[in-house]
């Protein structure tokens, strides 16, 4: 049986390709940080953070911090020279919060949660 994080890991990437975005690579570890996904839209390569939440009182768009997001960041940095292909980098947010007792389970994608050009 998969973690909650593996689960939500696995229903992001099944999203994100029904999306049109091809997943890569999961858990990439670059930069001392540790990528959910990675991805390919077009010539942009997406590094996606997923946050899932079971119950919790707080919603999961919010469970992204500031350490996490200076990781992101340094890692987009250096994956971007990594890939020759990419044109341009992006960093997305897949939000899923899941309901139990409702049988709910709602899924956000933020796109370009950290907006910058390199």
């Amino acid at each position: 049986m998969l973690s909650p994080g593996r689960q939500g890991e696995e229903i992001a990437a099944c999203y994100l390709e029904l999306q049109g975005c091809a997943v890569l690579q999961r858990n990439v570890r670059h930069a001392e940080v540790e990528i959910d996904l990675l991805g390919r839209e077009g010539r942009c390569l997406v590094l996606v953070e997923v946050k899932l939440r079971t119950d919790g009182l707080v919603p999961a768009r919010d469970a992204l911090s500031r350490r996490q997001e200076q990781r992101l960041l340094r890692a987009a940095q250096a994956l971007l020279a990594r890939h020759p292909w990419a044109e341009q980098v992006r960093i997305d947010l897949i939000a899923i919060d899941h309901e139990r007792r409702a049988g709910r389970l709602q899924l956000e994608h933020w796109r370009g949660v950290l907006p910058r050009s390199w």
